[in-house]
């Protein structure tokens, strides 16, 4: 509400008005001189800042480049806006690559592994700015908030002709049991082929000892095949025809055979590598399992001790075993006791996924499409320091193999990355 004026009886006394000076304005006078000063340099202090943001663009940086496929690299932004989530693409698709979230300056640095899928040359990398929840997300959509020149080839060796690793001398083995017990072995014993020559990896510290990509030509000749029964349970059976390459890929098949050594029955394959073994190694495997009707067990990749007698005090080291097609979980065996320690993952092992196993200083890290998801630090005694090779194992289950004769698994491995460290 408003007020009205008060009456001059309440108002007291009043003075009467005086007649209005006239306004003296000078033109000049040397008191205006300091605000005039001030405000000279308050509007550098207010444009300077927006002259700045203008002048810093957002950036994307990759290194090394150019990478090869299965390769970790380093991904980093700077400039970006300040504690906020975003999301990495290559070719404007973000399947399998990392989230990531800025600091208080805008900046971010995350590790990425390159699939083995991925095509030779020149990518669009991509850093999208994403909401942080759902509640922001409705209706809303990813837009580009920097881009960078993701360039896939092969590694550059630092030689024209680099030095072949000497080929050791194969010690004979001894004449096999008759009623094998081993995990993993297979009959009769493979004669070592040499070693080819090693090439350096991307990433330091390690050095390539198998690059399979079963483009063509066949199984490599340093797989050795399971022919026969073998000690993970009498009625798991393998043969040589059912683990082939072809369509660019390895196939592990497990189907029915009307005849063979374990004779009518279920047949699987099982791939061990020849050579190339250490304490220590790195395994990269890309892989799925199509389920034509039936299904069975498999470890890919397992490392298996050289001495099959040693198991299980030796160490065994399943890295992604199971069942199902939506996950499978990692078993280090050790002990006379056969103790284990174990780690489940969930992942859709019908799709392709690549996936890395790393044991170096009793500490075993798995990968799964360039995400750590879990690190283990043990001793001598939960990872024996034994001699391994890789094994490429299928099997029926537990419960036994198929009740009928029809359908088929198939294992299909698009390649497989075999690294030990340096200076062994």
């Amino acid at each position: 509400m408003r007020y009205k004026a008060l009456p001059s009886f309440l108002r007291g006394f009043v003075a009467p008005p005086r007649s209005p000076r006239p306004v003296r304005t000078p033109s000049g006078s040397w008191a205006d001189w300091p605000a005039t000063a001030l405000l000279l340099l308050a509007v550098p202090a207010v444009l300077v800042p927006y002259l700045i943001a203008a002048a810093t663009s957002p950036t994307l940086t990759v290194s090394p480049s150019p990478a090869a496929p299965g390769s970790q690299i380093q991904i980093s932004g700077a400039n970006l806006p300040s504690h906020s989530w975003g999301q990495l693409a290559v070719d404007g698709s973000s399947a399998g690559l990392p989230r990531f979230r800025t600091d208080g300056q805008g900046g971010f640095s995350v590790a990425w592994t390159i699939p083995g899928s991925e095509p030779l040359g020149d990518h669009n990398l991509t850093a999208l700015g994403v909401p942080s929840n759902k509640k922001n997300a409705k209706g809303g959509s990813a837009t580009i908030l920097a881009s960078a020149l993701l360039r896939i080839g092969l590694p550059q060796t630092s030689s024209p002709t680099p030095t072949v690793k000497p080929t050791p001398t194969p010690t004979l083995p001894p004449p096999p049991s008759p009623t094998p017990t081993a995990k993993a072995t297979s009959s009769p014993t493979p004669t070592p082929t040499p070693m080819p020559t090693p090439t350096p990896s991307p990433s330091d510290g390690w050095v390539t000892v198998v690059d399979d990509q079963f483009d063509a030509g066949g199984l490599p000749s340093h797989w050795s095949a399971y022919d026969g029964p073998y000690g993970s349970g009498v009625h798991n059976c393998a043969v040589p025809s059912h683990a082939t390459v072809s369509g660019g890929s390895l196939h592990l098949l497990m189907a029915y055979e009307a005849s063979g050594k374990c004779g009518s029955g279920w047949y699987t394959a099982g791939l061990k590598l020849t050579g190339f073994s250490t304490i220590d190694q790195r395994v990269t495997v890309r892989f799925r399992i199509l389920d034509n009707g039936v299904s069975g067990h498999r470890i890919i990749p397992m490392r298996w001790p050289d001495n099959d007698s040693s198991w299980p005090a030796a160490g065994e080291e399943d890295y992604c075993e199971g069942d199902p097609l939506t996950g499978c979980s990692s078993y280090l065996h050790y002990g006379a006791n056969n103790q284990q320690v174990s780690h489940a993952y969930t992942v859709d092992i019908s799709q392709w996924h690549t996936v890395q196993f790393t044991r170096r200083n009793h500490t075993v890290t798995a990968v799964i499409d360039g995400q750590t998801v879990w690190t283990y630090t043990g001793t001598s005694t939960t990872l024996p320091d034994t001699m391994k090779h890789v094994v490429l194992q299928q099997e029926c289950r537990a419960s036994g193999c198929p009740s009928g004769t029809s359908g088929s698994e198939d294992i299909q491995v698009d390649w497989i990355l075999v690294e030990n460290p340096v200076n062994l």
